[in-house]
């Protein structure tokens, strides 16, 4: 008969042991591993059309993004894009739509110490015109029994007047595409919302998303503008998750104004736990960026 302990170390979901490191694989990806496994890599190829993060995967390795597949090319990963910005695509890569590229400029800091710390300028270019400049910052800390947790960070400085708005997509922001075995998953937000058609749209502290054993979390923190912002949400025909802060009203820029959001990612074995998440909001909410 196992006692109680052993029960509960039974329950207890792997997660990845050793020190943190970076990987960079020259000119396509920056890999972030905890001892030999892998946690997430930073795709920064300047053949791509955008910049993003995928895999992002469990504490024990096993992804939960999906990167390119045939129905939806341009979902890449965990990624931050918008479909109308001045009128161009900066989400979709070959609709017929004018695009934008998301393009890597440089690194302004890669390391590996309490936590792996990522940060990147972006120019968002459109029509040979610089519209916006993005700084982004990716922290990932060691994995712990929770999941594995990803920061990310953009800062985004117009270089002209321009518009950040959803047009006909709300699912317009920071973006989550999970792989085909998540399908047909379930939802859960912060306002205990779980039926799929309530939550998507419903402004929220966080959404959850989860299927297979395996899920991810989007938390909206509280110095973001509208916070608590909106979710998109959707299982069928595959699975998506996105903060969406754009979903009812666009944000408009001045020539050198700047929009910053801040969001959490948690990747995560089993099921959500509206414990264990709000716990998880209020921590990471009080912390300094």
């Amino acid at each position: 008969m196992l006692r109680r302990r052993d029960l509960l170390l039974a329950a207890a979901p792997a997660f990845a042991a050793g020190p943190l490191r970076l990987v960079d694989v020259p000119g396509e990806r920056l890999e972030v591993l905890a001892g030999g496994t892998l946690l997430a890599a930073y795709r920064y190829s300047a053949a791509r059309p955008k910049t993003y993060v995928h895999p992002l995967c469990l504490p024990d390795g096993r992804p939960v993004t999906l990167d390119g597949p045939e129905d939806h090319v341009h979902h890449r990963g965990l990624m931050v894009a918008w479909s109308e910005v001045n009128g161009f695509d900066f989400w979709g890569e070959v609709n017929p739509a004018p695009h934008g590229q998301i393009v890597h400029q440089r690194f302004e800091r890669r390391q590996a110490t309490r936590a792996a710390e990522i940060v990147a300028v972006n120019h968002w270019i459109a029509d040979g015109k610089l519209l916006l400049v993005e700084r982004r910052r990716l922290r990932v800390p060691p994995p712990d029994r929770d999941g594995t947790w990803l920061e990310w960070g953009s800062e985004f400085e117009a270089a002209m007047a321009v518009q950040l708005a959803a047009g006909k997509h709300v699912y317009n922001g920071l973006g989550v595409r999970v792989t085909p075995e998540m399908n047909g998953g379930q939802a859960l937000n912060s306002r205990g919302t779980s039926a799929i058609e309530a939550a998507n749209g419903e402004p929220a502290r966080w959404c959850a998303y989860w299927a297979a054993g395996a899920g991810v979390a989007l938390f909206d923190h509280p110095s973001n503008p509208r916070h608590p912002n909106a979710f998109f949400v959707m299982n069928q025909p595959f699975g998506y998750l996105s903060a969406a802060p754009t979903f009812r009203e666009p944000f408009s820029l001045a020539p050198g104004q700047r929009l910053r959001f801040r969001w959490g990612v948690l990747a995560f074995a089993g099921t959500a736990h509206a414990g264990m998440l709000d716990k998880r909001f209020e921590t990471w909410s009080k912390e300094k960026s």
